[in-house]
């Protein structure tokens, strides 16, 4: 019986997969455990980590793009002028969002709010660090090339709920070794992983409809992270964020689509 070949999108999402649990849980795991490895040094081990997709993406490029040059990759991915009212729009929702999930879970729990805050004491390095992780890391592999395969194959609602997924799951080794939680405080983590991952990446996939320059999805992945530096809170927090996260996206959805429809 003849093997039907994965194709060469799956096999970009296997590779991302593969490549990130073996340096997650192989390099970090050896780094931390074994050689108890100082701060310094996790951080830079979790930087290279998380670049994991992208560095998947130049290996595979002659096979995804054929005849593209990863100056080619990122020239096209570029080359769209930013909108102004998204990149101002983008910290405003995330941080709205941010802080509106702290304000209901100090007025539910009758706590200050400051003490779900936390101020970074090194606030330069931690942007830094932030722009470094996450945004740089994965948006070339993610929004750069999966998000317009998915898009194409699935159409834009399927898509991106697919690709939300993916990005979300790929995180998977992070739940257990970089949190806390246990039992179901833990499932409530997790789910809420979910929601919100999803829910960010409609937002990236709407926003690149009107921009379709990559740094949007770098931006407002940056913005996300970004407001996470300053939680302080507990998992309550995280239950809170997945609501609002899920009304807001539903609100641009459907805002969106109403535009599309509109003559």
């Amino acid at each position: 019986m003849k093997k039907t070949a994965v194709p060469l999108m799956w096999q970009y999402v296997i590779y991302s997969y593969l490549l990130f649990w073996v340096m997650i849980i192989g390099l970090g795991g050896v780094a931390s455990m074994i050689f108890r490895a100082p701060p310094a040094v996790m951080n830079a081990i979790t930087v290279l980590c998380s670049w994991s997709p992208t560095i998947v993406l130049f290996l595979m490029l002659k096979k995804l793009r054929p005849g593209m040059t990863v100056g080619g990759f990122y020239k096209q991915a570029f080359k769209e002028k930013l909108s102004v009212p998204l990149l101002a729009a983008t910290p405003v929702i995330v941080f709205g969002i941010f802080f509106s999930a702290v304000m209901i879970v100090s007025l539910v729990q009758g706590t200050a709010f400051s003490t779900q805050i936390a101020i970074p004491s090194a606030l330069g390095g931690m942007i830094l660090l932030t722009a470094l992780q996450g945004p740089s890391g994965e948006e070339s592999g993610w929004r750069g090339y999966l998000r317009l395969e998915l898009e194409e194959r699935f159409g834009f609602m399927k898509g991106n709920l697919v690709l939300g997924l993916i990005w979300t799951f790929w995180h998977t080794p992070l739940w257990f070794i970089a949190s806390s939680f246990t039992g179901i405080h833990l499932l409530i983590y997790i789910a809420s992983n979910v929601i919100v991952m999803t829910a960010l990446t409609f937002m990236m996939g709407i926003f690149m409809k009107r921009c379709n320059n990559l740094f949007i999805p770098f931006w407002i992945h940056f913005c996300f992270n970004l407001s996470l530096r300053f939680f302080a809170g507990g998992i309550h927090f995280f239950a809170v964020i997945s609501v609002l996260y899920a009304v807001v996206i539903l609100v641009l959805v459907h805002r969106s689509r109403s535009m599309t429809a509109t003559p």
